[in-house]
């Protein structure tokens, strides 16, 4: 006996407007929040509408947004993924010092230091060596 399949089983379901569920919830969600914002009476109506205008646009292209046919939503994703997984953000604090001498790295005792240092497929840290070597 034969049988066919469907040739769109891998495609995602539209509800409304062409949209899938998750970018119809970025509609819905963007709605109660810029509801949630207009509604606060101790602003004045121009202060509130910016910020209202702003959540709307936002999920619009989040919604409806593709680039070279891509949706904008995963490419964010991805986006964050890549950054992750390629540089790490190291959060250093200084003990505090006793002294008001400036300590050896230039900045005052207690303040944070960011590095991005590039990371490895393996997740270690590539010596500044072999980053000059791969360049």
């Amino acid at each position: 006996m034969r049988a066919s399949v469907p040739h769109d089983v891998d495609l995602e379901d539209h509800l409304i407007y062409g949209l899938t569920p998750i970018r119809f919830g970025y509609l819905v969600v963007a709605v109660l929040g810029s509801m949630a914002v207009w509604g606060l009476r101790w602003l004045p109506a121009a202060a509130r509408l910016v910020p209202c205008l702003i959540i709307i646009i936002g999920a619009v292209v989040l919604a409806w947004g593709r680039w070279r046919g891509r949706p904008l939503d995963r490419l964010l994703v991805d986006l964050g993924i890549f950054l992750r997984r390629n540089y790490g953000i190291q959060f250093a604090l200084a003990p505090p010092r006793r002294s008001r001498r400036l300590p050896p790295t230039g900045r005052p005792s207690g303040t944070a230091a960011v590095s991005f240092a590039a990371i490895n497929a393996v997740g270690r840290r590539r010596s500044p060596a072999s980053v000059e070597e791969a360049a």
